[in-house]
């Protein structure tokens, strides 16, 4: 990447960047309305992390990622105003920004642009930050010298298996996923009950993380778009959804995980 693009993401105090070639991911692209985004041409990938961890001087019952405000609202807002920093200074290409809902296999490009490897729980572990980061991606037709590095996995140490509520990891599936029951609508099982009120977070799942040698000294550097940390939820807060985490689940997925909890 050229000295130009890179003084526009640290404009956006995006600091952790690299590049992958599109081809290298084109075969793994996930089918979602938002590929109907991607530049005709696509020829790199720009990835971008943004880091999401906060000092914990407390009690939370929320995982870490829905500590913050909606990383799709605010992350989803920096990388929208990089793209178009970088339409403006090269018009003659296309620049696409995507946050989660995106057909780029986000973990993937990322090892691939060199920012770290892909750990047994599938998550990415980047050297300084661990697996606490959020991926963002730009699309564009404009070529950029890409990475293109190997897809290398973690240690293999069983850390993030052998702490797995649900024993999903390494098993080529997540079904039973604790993070994805504390999202699912509906009544919980007496099962999933109990695995909620063991790991007694109202939203999410941070074992296989928390277990994970990588993140023992990850670095705590929060990007400034997340300007709060709000570890606990009560029921008072389901009153405001609209920069959560959660919100997307609207009020009674929460509410009943509350509930579960706390017996009330």
């Amino acid at each position: 990447m050229d000295a130009a693009a890179e003084a526009i993401l640290r404009e956006q105090a995006l600091e952790t960047f690299g590049v992958c070639s599109f081809a290298c991911i084109q075969a793994h692209l996930h089918s979602c309305r938002a590929a109907a985004r991607l530049p005709e041409h696509p020829r790199s990938v720009l990835v971008v992390l943004f880091p999401y961890r906060f000092p914990e001087n407390g009690p939370r019952n929320l995982c870490r990622y829905a500590c913050v405000p909606d990383y799709h609202k605010t992350a989803g807002a920096v990388l929208e105003r990089a793209a178009a920093a970088l339409r403006q200074k090269y018009p003659e290409n296309h620049f696409e920004p995507f946050i989660d809902n995106s057909p780029v296999p986000e973990v993937e490009a990322a090892v691939r642009a060199g920012l770290g490897c892909r750990g047994d729980n599938g998550l990415l572990l980047h050297p300084l930050y661990g697996s606490y980061v959020f991926i963002g991606t730009i699309v564009t037709d404009r070529y950029w010298e890409a990475a293109d590095a190997p897809l290398t996995g973690c240690r293999h140490c069983g850390a993030c298996k052998a702490d797995c509520p649900a024993g999903c990891i390494g098993r080529g599936d997540r079904d039973g996923c604790l993070s994805a029951v504390s999202q699912k609508k509906g009544a919980l099982t007496a099962e999933e009950q109990q695995m909620l009120r063991a790991n007694g977070l109202a939203w999410g799942c941070d074992r296989c993380q928390e277990a994970c040698p990588a993140n023992r000294s990850a670095l705590i550097r929060p990007h400034p778009c997340f300007d709060r940390y709000m570890p606990w939820l009560s029921a008072a807060d389901l009153d405001d959804l609209a920069d959560k985490a959660y919100g997307w689940r609207g009020r009674a997925v929460p509410e009943r995980n509350l509930k579960i909890l706390y017996n009330r």
